[in-house]
């Protein structure tokens, strides 16, 4: 269906006039106190992004008589495949009124939203959402796996929401054995001359680490200093994340974006984001793990698909939680009509490095 018989069907880019229409509409699916209604927060999810358009805010909304039945957000970003720049949008906040629900509003909304772009990515969706997409032909990646790094297991245990097994592996590995891994990676990490700085805020130096990091993964969204500064310094909540760079003499190594979430009381380390140059991940993750011990944190998790990560993390005693905590993070990518070669590579969850930063899956605590 063409753009002109969506438009019939009363689908259309967000404009400043439908901001009122659009409160009510949100207030009444997402409640009164959403954060899709913080007016700091619409302004730069929409208005700020590097890769944003002429053409306005990537915001679609179905109007029946004025009214607003259902919304398609969009996150503009450049994605790097191979060695070429696509353009990507993040598929978020899909919402359609109940009664306007299987009347063809979601699907109406969705491929207008993949029509804008190379490339509609979903990270994060909910069940009905889900269900959507797959009726629509997305393809699916299955699920990003949650990393979980123990540093107390008697503490996490009284809060964790998991049993069994698991329960059993964490109290048989005991406190004193995840501190000596814990201690000895990151002794090795500042025998190579590795050391963790924090910053203020991001500068120039991650286009840098951008160029040299990136030539790993064959599928990455743009991770380059305007991205960092809008994602993380520009933000709202920006006072929410710690930044640091891995630092070996003036070179930056990597950088971690770090948030201590509260889960039933305990403090939590939650890497955001993270990027390290090839053979560097390991000292990376070591330098968090003995950072969030030394600052008592009950534990140390991280949302991220990448090959190269799984072994590195394995191997310092992270626990693999393919379901997440309590849910799944699916993901699923829908290439344009015009651009069918990007199945080949996006399809394929291997190529792809994703994190927490990604879409809208960092916006909340884990304890929200």
């Amino acid at each position: 269906m063409s753009v002109i018989d969506w438009k019939q069907r009363g689908v259309a880019r967000y404009e400043p006039g439908d901001r009122a229409a659009l409160e009510t509409f949100q207030r009444a699916q997402f409640g009164a106190d959403a954060l899709q209604l913080a007016p700091d927060h619409f302004h730069w999810l929409f208005e700020e992004p590097p890769e944003r358009e002429h053409e306005g805010p990537q915001l679609w909304l179905c109007k029946r008589n004025g009214a607003v039945v259902g919304q398609q957000g969009g996150i503009p970003f450049a994605l790097k495949v191979g060695e070429r720049t696509r353009r990507g949008s993040w598929a978020i906040d899909l919402m359609v009124a109940p009664e306007w629900r299987l009347r063809g509003v979601g699907p109406a909304l969705s491929e207008t939203h993949a029509g804008a772009t190379d490339l509609a990515v979903s990270l994060s969706m909910t069940e009905a959402a889900y269900k959507s997409y797959k009726r629509a032909g997305w393809l699916d990646l299955g699920n990003i796996p949650t990393y979980l790094r123990v540093i107390d297991p008697q503490r996490c245990l009284r809060v964790s929401p998991y049993g069994g097994g698991l329960a059993r592996l964490v109290a048989t590995v005991g406190k004193p054995a995840l501190a000596s891994v814990s201690l000895g990676y990151g002794l090795s990490a500042r025998m190579l001359g590795a050391k963790l700085v924090e910053i203020g805020s991001f500068d120039y130096r991650v286009d840098d680490l951008w160029e040299s990091a990136s030539l790993q993964h064959p599928v990455i969204a743009r991770r380059d200093w305007a991205f960092l500064n809008w994602r993380f310094d520009s933000t709202p909540t920006g006072g929410r994340h710690r930044r640091f760079y891995v630092m070996r003499g003036e070179t930056v190594l990597a950088y971690v974006v770090l948030r201590v979430d509260q889960w039933k009381g305990e403090p939590v380390g939650v890497v955001c984001d993270y990027l390290a140059r090839p053979g560097w991940l390991m000292s990376t993750f070591s330098l968090m793990t003995e950072l969030a011990r030394r600052e008592g944190m009950v534990a140390l998790m991280c949302r991220t698909l990448n090959a190269h990560a799984a072994r590195p993390l394995s191997m310092m005693g992270f626990l693999c939680l393919k379901n997440g905590l309590r849910t799944p993070t699916r993901m699923m990518v829908r290439p344009a009509l015009d651009q069918p070669e990007l199945a080949g590579s996006t399809g394929d969850p291997k190529n792809w490095f994703v994190t927490a930063a990604d879409s809208d899956m960092g916006f909340r605590s884990i304890g929200e």
